[in-house]
């Protein structure tokens, strides 16, 4: 299955390319006082609002370095037209992923359910491939659908 990859520190990660509705590059993002560090901020998207989470700081603290690889994948997060945006770094090539691997889950740890649980070994590395879904709480989307209405 095709993948977007993108990194965050020395690993590499995926999202099924079958999930994005875009990428764009990194823009101006509306800031949402009191809300959670992921948060990155609010898109302007099409005449509407879309959430976007910052993957460095949920997976290690550390904000997407705002370089000319950073990208906003757009996945689509409900059959209802919700989106939601995905801030990764040095996301720059699409992966036919096959041979995967499961991990145990004590591989996975507490706090990283947004990691799904395998592996696969390319000529690139080891990749893991996100769970994006476990990333949008309800706080979150109810975020997405109320700009909706």
């Amino acid at each position: 299955m095709l993948h977007l990859l993108f990194r965050l520190g020395q690993e590499t990660f995926a999202v099924p390319a079958g999930d994005i509705q875009a990428v764009l590059p990194l823009a101006e993002l509306e800031s949402l006082a009191l809300a959670p560090p992921a948060v990155a901020g609010l898109l302007r998207y099409q005449g509407r609002f879309v959430p976007v989470l910052d993957v460095g700081v949920i997976h290690s603290g550390t904000p997407a370095a705002r370089v000319i690889s950073t990208r906003i994948v757009l996945v689509r997060a409900t059959e209802q037209e919700t989106l939601l945006g995905l801030l990764v770094e040095r996301a720059m090539e699409m992966l036919d992923l096959h041979d995967r691997q499961v991990l145990a889950p004590a591989f996975l740890g507490p706090g990283h359910e947004w990691l799904a649980p395998t592996l696969y070994d390319t000529e690139l590395g080891l990749v893991r491939p996100i769970d994006w879904r476990a990333l949008l709480t309800r706080e979150i989307e109810s975020l997405a659908v109320a700009n909706d209405a």
